[in-house]
């Protein structure tokens, strides 16, 4: 009976375990989506949103489970990503204000926003190239 109870007991603790784990690396997870989406690095994504690099390796570790709301609105507007999407990965990644579109589209929108103007303008050329050649 004993052993029983201490079988079930682990298994609890367990599973317990298992969702504090998920429910960890979920943020590290949207996180990395982020980094890897916009081709950026850990280093510029602190930089961007105006927190210590540290802060960040935090999150990414674990070892901060619980990041300031300050930190979700930084994110959110430097990246044009969904607040919710990014606290419980419910709904669309990114967000274009005044744009609907469909995921890939804002994605790309996102993109090129965060492209420098320079280049902005070069990819505003080819667009407009290629609509003529089209005509």
């Amino acid at each position: 009976m004993i052993a029983a109870i201490h079988t079930e007991s682990l298994t609890r603790v367990s599973i317990y375990n298992y969702y504090i784990g998920v429910a960890k690396s979920t943020l590290k997870q949207r996180l990395e989506n982020i980094f890897s989406d916009l081709s950026v690095n850990q280093i510029d994504f602190s930089r961007r949103i105006g927190f210590g690099q540290s802060y960040i390796s935090q999150i990414i570790s674990g070892s901060k489970t619980s990041p300031s709301p300050r930190f979700y609105d930084a994110v959110c507007r430097e990246f044009n990503i969904n607040s919710e999407w990014l606290k419980t990965r419910k709904g669309d990644r990114y967000i274009i204000p005044g744009v609907t579109a469909e995921s890939q589209d804002a994605e790309i929108l996102a993109k090129y926003r965060l492209l420098p103007f320079a280049q902005q303008r070069i990819i505003d050329d080819m667009i407009n190239a290629l609509l003529v050649k089209s005509k």
